[in-house]
């Protein structure tokens, strides 16, 4: 299970690098053809994600990932879970990925910014 958390938050990682540097080929080959994005500023698809990293730029700020989990959902699949935080803001973030052609790509990933209450239970 630790060879599969670092394996995939290495790709992650990569992942926020390449949005930062508009590495649309980088995307290309990282997204399965089915991709899907979830976050504050919509639901995008494939070409919706391509698209958007280079119309929107978005230079990033140092970031830190925290508390990575992975859950595998079978030899073919797993979700990547953790709490990221940047700029000041703190969001929790997962992709869910899938193998193919002995390779992981993202296949789902959402960002769900921390309400000012985050980890509390009422």
């Amino acid at each position: 299970m630790e060879d599969l958390l670092a394996a995939l938050l290495d790709i992650e990682k990569r992942a926020w690098e390449a949005a930062d540097t508009r590495n649309v080929e980088f995307y290309r080959d990282y997204l399965a053809p089915e991709a899907l994005v979830v976050s504050p500023r919509g639901i995008l698809d494939r070409e919706g994600i391509l698209r958007d990293l280079v119309e929107n730029p978005n230079e990033l700020p140092e970031y830190a990932i925290m508390d990575p989990r992975v859950v595998p959902l079978g030899e073919e699949s797993a979700v990547l879970a953790y709490t990221v935080s940047f700029g000041g803001q703190i969001l929790f973030v997962s992709t869910v990925y899938a193998r193919a052609e002995g390779r992981w790509r993202a296949a789902f990933h959402q960002r769900t910014p921390a309400s000012p209450v985050a980890g509390t239970m009422d």
